[in-house]
C-alpha cells in the first residue's frame, strides 16, 4: 500500500514549526501519539537527534503510520537534518555533541 504524497506532505508540515523564529524546525515536542504528524516527527528526529526518538511511538505505530515513517526516512536519507532540532544545535554549540 503506497501512501499518498499529500498525506506525507501534511504530516511533515504538522511536525515542523510553521510560524515565528523557529519556522521550519522540528516542533519542540512530538505531536500526539497515533497521528501522522507524530510519525513524521519521529522519522525526522531519528536522523536529527536520535536521543529524542520515542521507542513507545515506534512500538505502537499503526501500519499506515509506519509507512509514513519509512517514506519520510527514505526521503531524508543522505540529507543533513541536524539543524532541524534546536536541542541538537544547542548541544553542538556547547561542544557536548
Amino acid at each position: 500500500m503506497a501512501i499518498d504524497k499529500s498525506v506525507i506532505q501534511s504530516a511533515m508540515r504538522g511536525a515542523l514549526v510553521s510560524k515565528g523564529t523557529n519556522k521550519g524546525q522540528l516542533k519542540a515536542q512530538c505531536p500526539p501519539i497515533g497521528t501522522p504528524e507524530a510519525a513524521a516527527w519521529q522519522a525526522i528526529v531519528a536522523k536529527a537527534n536520535p536521543y529524542k526518538l520515542g521507542i513507545g511511538h515506534l512500538l505502537f505505530m499503526s501500519a499506515e503510520h509506519r509507512e509514513i515513517f519509512n517514506a519520510i526516512e527514505a526521503l531524508i536519507e543522505g540529507v543533513d537534518v541536524r539543524s532541524l532540532d534546536r536541542d541538537r544545535l544547542a548541544l553542538e554549540v556547547l561542544g557536548a555533541w
